[in-house]
């Protein structure tokens, strides 16, 4: 069995938000995700030691290419070890691009970062007034290195405690959100937090959804993919 693989692929998930409002440049727009993993408790974050996910946002679109570009001269040249991934933002019918980064010590470190990237020729967005007293839908474009556990089921290499199953169909975020009230209705244990998402691999597209706890059992992870495929077939 190989011991893991690299695949591309895309997470959508729905998070409270915070914006920045110091260690940032002026009038710019830092994203701070408060509550990385909204579905699970039990588990004190502390989001105050350093930034464990941002997202600074962009003016337009840019590519991953350009993106992933930037975060490797950033790597090279600096002392920073970085992983900037594609970002999209849509709170009520408004569309934001930005770059997710991980790997930071320090939020002093940010305006560095965002001086790099005007450096680099992205046109940070000016200061807007973003609402963040509801969930904001986010989609993450990144990565994978994944770990083949059973069939059609993953863990995560480089992620702790981060799992992925496979399913049968795409899910709109409608169907994904019945479907998984219907999974945590009817598992063993529903302690965890979740996410829909999608890999390319073996020369297609497989939609998946991400898992995310702690000590998570490889029973659990079956349990919790065959309840997906029962709550599928009932849409």
């Amino acid at each position: 069995m190989e011991k893991y693989r690299e695949v591309v692929g895309h997470i959508i998930k729905e998070e409270k938000i915070s914006l920045l409002n110091h260690q940032i440049l002026p009038n710019s727009v830092v994203v701070n995700i408060d509550h990385p993993f909204p579905g699970f408790h039990g588990w004190d974050f502390d989001l105050a030691a350093k930034p464990r996910s941002i997202i600074i946002l962009t003016a337009q679109l840019y590519s991953w290419a350009k993106i992933l570009r930037w975060q490797a001269s950033v790597n090279q040249n600096t002392d920073l070890n970085i992983y900037a991934s594609f970002a999209k933002l849509i709170i009520g019918k408004t569309i934001y691009y930005g770059i997710r980064i991980k790997g930071l010590c320090h939020y002093n470190q940010i305006p560095e970062l965002q001086k790099d990237l005007e450096k680099h020729g992205f046109e940070l967005l000016k200061n807007k007034n973003l609402k963040t007293d509801r969930p904001v839908s986010i989609k993450i474009s990144k990565f994978f290195h994944i770990k083949n556990l059973d069939n059609q089921i993953f863990a995560d290499e480089t992620i702790e405690h981060m799992y992925y199953i496979e399913i049968p169909q795409y899910l709109s975020w409608e169907n994904f959100r019945q479907s998984t009230a219907h999974v945590k209705q009817n598992v063993s244990n529903h302690n965890f937090d979740v996410a829909k998402g999608l890999f390319y691999k073996d020369d297609t597209v497989k939609d998946i959804i991400r898992i995310f706890k702690p000590k998570m059992s490889l029973d659990l992870l079956q349990e919790i993919k065959n309840r997906y495929e029962q709550a599928i077939k009932k849409l």
